[in-house]
């Protein structure tokens, strides 16, 4: 997984929040394509995720990010991923594409400069780069729950055949676990 190597000149200030380098070296060992969060879950286990998000979430606070910015990635990220199982996407990581749905506003880089430095799929490179593609209504969906822009959520909510009512739900769901995550960072 090359997106851990990038995060080796933090090395000194994840030692503070008791990140395990043993599991860290493991994970930067992989090199595949990463098509499953749960694997990565599998590996590094919760605790280990969690501290990760902390790290991130305080470190892109200290770098002058606003921590509202983690956290809209994190609910754009679960929200991705409770609905996964509703809609048609391949082999495409729901959760990763909405974590990194707002990446290129997190370092100030243009999507594809950080697109071409992250192992995703096709599918999920297109829609983060606003092509047409099969992921691209999903993906609005996910923007306009997020704006509140509800005639437009109620169109793409009856063009993927979802039920605005599940999808309102998971977003909940989403905003709540995001909360959860990152509580105390």
């Amino acid at each position: 997984m090359g997106v851990l190597t990038h995060f080796s000149r933090w090395r000194a200030s994840a030692a503070v929040f008791g990140v395990n380098f043993e599991l860290l070296d493991q994970m930067a060992k992989f090199r595949g394509s990463l098509h499953q969060v749960q694997h990565a879950l599998a590996i590094l286990g919760e605790r280990e995720v969690r501290r990760w998000i902390r790290l991130v979430a305080t470190l892109g606070a200290g770098q002058g990010k606003t921590t509202d910015l983690v956290l809209a990635a994190l609910v754009r990220s679960r929200f991705c991923e409770l609905l996964s199982p509703k809609i048609a996407h391949g082999d495409s990581d729901l959760f990763l594409m909405g974590l990194l749905s707002l990446m290129d506003t997190m370092l100030e880089v243009p999507m594809r400069q950080v697109l071409d430095k992250v192992p995703i799929d096709q599918e999920s490179k297109v829609a983060l780069l606003g092509g047409a593609g099969r992921l691209r209504p999903f993906y609005q969906l996910m923007l306009a729950q997020e704006a509140g822009a509800w005639k437009r959520v109620s169109e793409l909510t009856h063009q993927l055949h979802l039920n605005e009512s599940d999808v309102a739900t998971f977003y909940w769901q989403a905003m709540q676990w995001a909360r959860e995550v990152t509580a105390g960072t």
